[in-house]
């Protein structure tokens, strides 16, 4: 199997961790010294299980917190020696809100058939966005 087939299996699956919140399902694709990394605001977490609790945290705190959530990968992924690095557009949509759209990027290193480094890479001004965004539309409002 490739890297990028590996990658894709990866993704397949985080779409169905997505839908039914079974994170186990993702344990076999990092190692257990992985590292989750976003450069844009500093956050570098190590250990699968803190990898796996960050994503959820996320995922829980953001993208469930919408009405939906729609991920297209618009270049990629391709494979460079142990990496495989793709580039996405997404859109999440909230009754009473504009729709958000987003761009960033995607990289994962390997080491054998495991992901050893996720990193997601977003501009300064879309995690500024985005942190906006959850302020004025998720976050609950104080009386």
């Amino acid at each position: 199997m490739t890297l990028v087939a590996r990658f894709e299996a990866y993704a397949a699956d985080f779409e169905r961790t997505y839908a039914d919140d079974d994170w186990s399902r993702l344990e076999q694709y990092f190692t257990e010294d992985a590292t989750y990394s976003t450069p844009a605001n500093g956050v570098r977490i190590p250990g699968r299980q803190s990898l796996l609790a960050v994503l959820r945290a996320a995922v829980s705190g953001f993208d469930r917190c919408c009405d939906s959530r729609t991920l297209v990968t618009t270049q990629g992924p391709r494979e460079e020696a142990d990496q495989v690095s793709r580039e996405w557009e997404a859109t999440f949509t909230l009754a009473g809100a504009p729709d958000l759209r987003i761009a960033g990027s995607e990289r994962a290193v390997f080491r054998g058939d495991r992901i050893v480094l996720l990193e997601v890479v977003l501009s300064p001004e879309t995690l500024a966005r985005l942190m906006h965004y959850r302020e004025q539309y998720l976050l609950p409002r104080s009386s």
